[in-house]
Order: structure tokens, then C-alpha cells, then sequence
């Protein structure tokens, strides 16, 4: 189809008075509200798939949606359309050292009797994340885990990202930023292709999921008692009811003191209403607070699993126990890049009870902040910390706080971002867009690989491709 033809087709969709039907029963099934405010880039991927058959127009179409249900075939080939693969390995390094020396430590501690050691990649892509936990765990816990069973189960509701990470092939830019001794010890050249190397494929598996509509635990599905959770840049793309359901229910796929890893911009309320934030140098974990061991019921052929305490908010990786083999073999790491840290919030100088030390530590953090912008007006790095903090707990005005930055450093990029995103959770769409903008404008001129400042090494390049995704087909 020519340029001049796909434009009018898609114009056309859009114009369709069943458009709105169809898009929001897709949005409905899906989760991904990313598109409720991006009508032509929704209208380009439904003119992708027309004609289907025999069908050439949107209600026919929709009515043959309708009629095969979100399982069916072609349901899935507009899902395989909407959704998005972006991923890389090692992405967000600085939650990969975090897991290193915190979370699994914890967990070969707490599993020490089960030997038994479960993760979800859950919204996997095309498979990185789930090879790098294979990577990282049988690189600096090999001794450790000899004997274990340990299964890293990757879940999207992709079918042919599926299908990619099985293959466990991929190009140059999946493996960009990796070492070429990570590459060599890692990965097999295959023509263009980088192959994930045998030794680092026996633990982890793929298999179809629905966030949104898939029921959470769902044993049968093997989801469920998970130590360790990854669903990281899901949630941005869901309205905030969907998020909040999706929160709950990882909530109760994890096992007693399991572990949370989110993306950076998925922090929000609810998380620290359900999770315990462990903070070390550009990472937050999120723990799951064990429950107290229930009295022995009738079935007393299933024991009560025990309490874990509750994980101190640490303030540097020396709080925690040291990681496992503490001179790893540098060539399985990624290749070094400088990064700015945020420094982790101060935890309390005394343990406090379990049923009050949330609030405290959550009055603790927001009182600090104030302070320092109460002494440092002109501060505009206060006063987006201010939001970024009542933004996660739900108190005061952050959208105010991140407009105080903003005023104060017209170019700070990060402002603008979750300015931006505080907009589109209030459903104030028009005016997230231009924030989004107004970011992606402030990044043009800088190098892709520069550290952007108060984001925790979150780079340029990576910036850039999150507020690309946003913008792809905005509306005018």
C-alpha cells in the first residue's frame, strides 16, 4: 500500500463509528490503556490486519473479534500488534546488583529446607530479563544452588515475542551495552544472531499469559508462590484501576517475604500499602511482609510456612549480607557505564514494630523531603523529590511539586516526565502529551549515553526510548 493510501485507510478507521467500540473492547481485554488517547496509532495497527479474510471494514471485524473471544487467533494477532518488545539484557543493571545482593541471598537463606527457588518474568518480551536471572544466579550462586530446583518462568501475552524467546536468538541490539567477554562467555554467534549459550537456558521456560484477565495465583499455571517477581514497564501502559487490581494480585502470587521489582516510573501508592520498599545505591526492592503462621487446622498434612521479618529499609548494599562469591568473574557483567545514584532514604534508628514501622518510615521520608525544601526553596531537585515521594504515598499535590521544579529548571527532563505522568493517572490527557513532548525536546541535543540527572542511572538513550513509546502516535 502506498504512503498516501495507508494514510487515508487509517483515516478512515478512525472516522468508522465503530472504532470506538472496538477500541475500547481491545483496551478492555488487554489492559493496555496506553492506547486510549492514541487513536491513530490504534487505527495503524487494526489497518495492518485489515482485510482479515474476507472481512474488510472495522464493524465486520469487530464483530469477528467479538464471535473468537481474546484466545482466539486473530485476537491474538491484533494483541502481537499492540503490544510492545522493547528489552534488552541486563537492562537497569543497577536492579540486577540489587537482587545479587539482597533479594537472593534472602531467599537461598529462607528456602534453605525446600531448595527450592521460583521466579517470574512476568510480561517477558521476547526473553531477555528471564536469561539474565539464569545468567546472573548460575554465574554468583552456582555453589549455592547445586542441588536445587530452580524454575525462572517467562510470561506475555505475546504469542510471537513467545516464540522469539524460545529461539533465545537475537540481534545486536538486545545484547547493546554487553561486554564482549559477556558475549563470548554467554552467547553463541549464530550468522547475525547472538544464541544464548545452552548452560544458561535449563532453568527458564516461556509460556502465554494475561496479565489482566489471567487469574492470579493461578496454580494449575504454575503461577504462583514465586520468591522473586520481575514485572518491570508493564504497568505504565494500564489505566490505574487496572494497575491497582494487577498489584494486588502479584501481591499474592508471591510467597511470605518474596521480592517486587518494578519499573522505575510503576512506583506509586499502593505499592508501599502492600510492600515493604528495601532501598540500596539506584534500586528499590519490594518485599512482601510475612504473615504470621496461621494455628494448624484440620489439614495438618500441609505445615505453616514461617514468618520472615520484615526487611529494614537498608542504606547501602554493606547493610545487607554480603553477596555470594564476592570476587565474580568480571566478564559476565555488563560493560560499565557511569551512572548518577540517588542516595537510598535513611531508615530509623531503631526497629520498629511490625504493624507501625511502614507509617513511621513513610513519615520519616516525606517529613525529610519537606524539610529540605523548606531549606532549599530555590532547590529544584527538593521539590521533585517532594513529588516523586507524595506521588507514591497519595498525600499532598505532587503535580504542584513537579510544576515547582519545572519553574525553577525549565530543561529538568525528568520533571517534565512524571509531571507527565502524574497527568495521564488524573486522566489528563492533553496536557500529559506536552509534558511527554516538552521531555523528549529537552533530550535532543545529549549524547545516549549521559546519565540523566536525579534518575538514578537511568541514561539518555533509555529515556528517550521510553518517551517514544508514549508519543508513538500521538494525538494532535
Amino acid at each position: 500500500m502506498m504512503p498516501n493510501a495507508a494514510a487515508a485507510g487509517i483515516e478512515a478507521i478512525r472516522r468508522d463509528p465503530n472504532f470506538p467500540r472496538l477500541k475500547s473492547m481491545v483496551i478492555d481485554a488487554t489492559g493496555l490503556a496506553y492506547y486510549a488517547d492514541k487513536d491513530a496509532a490504534f487505527a495503524e495497527r487494526i489497518n495492518r490486519r485489515l482485510p482479515f479474510g474476507s472481512i474488510a471494514t472495522v464493524g465486520g471485524y469487530l464483530a469477528a473479534l467479538e464471535a473468537e473471544g481474546p484466545a482466539g487467533a486473530e485476537y491474538q494477532g491484533l494483541i502481537n500488534e499492540l503490544a510492545v518488545g522493547e528489552t534488552f539484557f541486563f537492562r537497569y543493571i543497577e536492579q540486577f546488583d540489587a537482587l545479587r545482593a539482597v533479594a537472593i541471598p534472602e531467599c537461598l537463606r529462607r528456602n534453605q529446607s525446600s531448595r527450592l527457588l521460583r521466579i517470574w518474568s512476568a510480561g517477558c518480551s521476547i526473553g531477555p530479563e528471564a536469561y539474565t536471572l539464569e545468567i546472573l544466579l548460575k554465574q554468583h550462586f552456582a555453589s549455592q544452588l547445586d542441588g536445587w530446583q530452580v524454575h525462572i518462568v517467562g510470561t506475555d501475552i505475546n504469542g510471537a515475542f513467545l516464540e522469539q524467546a524460545r529461539r533465545g536468538a537475537y540481534g545486536d541490539w538486545a545484547v547493546r551495552g554487553l561486554s564482549p567477554e559477556t558475549l563470548d562467555a554467554c552467547f553463541d554467534r549464530q550468522d547475525k544472531l547472538w544464541s544464548v549459550k545452552p548452560k544458561y537456558r535449563q532453568w527458564t521456560s516461556f509460556m502465554p499469559f494475561n496479565l489482566v484477565d489471567g487469574s492470579i495465583p493461578s496454580y494449575p499455571h504454575g503461577i504462583g508462590h514465586f520468591d522473586i517477581i520481575l514485572c518491570r514497564n508493564v504497568m505504565i501502559y494500564f489505566d490505574e484501576a487496572t494497575r491497582h487490581r494487577l498489584l494486588g494480585n502479584l501481591h499474592k502470587a508471591l510467597a511470605d517475604g518474596g521480592w517486587l521489582v518494578v519499573g522505575h516510573a510503576e512506583a506509586g501508592p499502593q505499592m508501599n500499602e502492600l510492600f515493604i520498599p528495601v532501598s540500596v545505591p539506584g534500586a528499590t526492592l519490594y518485599r512482601k511482609q510475612a504473615e504470621p503462621a496461621a494455628p494448624a487446622m484440620a489439614d495438618r498434612g500441609t505445615p505453616p510456612r514461617p514468618a520472615a521479618a520484615p526487611a529494614p529499609l537498608l542504606k547501602s548494599r554493606r547493610a545487607a549480607a554480603p553477596a555470594p562469591d564476592a570476587a565474580p568473574d568480571p566478564a559476565l557483567r555488563p560493560a560499565p557505564r557511569a551512572r548518577k545514584v540517588t542516595p537510598a532514604a535513611t531508615p530509623p534508628a531503631a526497629p520498629t514494630p511490625p504493624d507501625t514501622a511502614e507509617t513511621n518510615e513513610r513519615s520519616t521520608v516525606l517529613e525529610a523531603c519537606l524539610a529540605r525544601v523548606e531549606a532549599n526553596r530555590l532547590d529544584p531537585g527538593a521539590h521533585y523529590q517532594l513529588g516523586l515521594v507524595e506521588e507514591e504515598l497519595g498525600v499532598g499535590d505532587p503535580v504542584a511539586a513537579f510544576k515547582r521544579a519545572l519553574y525553577l529548571d525549565p530543561r529538568f527532563v525528568l520533571a517534565d516526565y512524571h509531571l507527565a505522568l502524574a497527568y495521564w493517572r488524573r486522566g489528563r490527557l492533553v496536557p500529559a502529551q506536552r509534558h511527554f513532548r516538552n521531555a523528549r525536546e529537552a533530550l535532543e541535543i545529549r549524547p545516549d549515553d549521559e546519565a540523566v540527572a536525579e534518575g538514578g542511572g537511568l541514561t539518555v538513550q533509555e529515556l528517550r526510548g521510553m518517551l517514544d513509546l508514549w508519543l508513538t502516535g500521538e494525538e494532535g
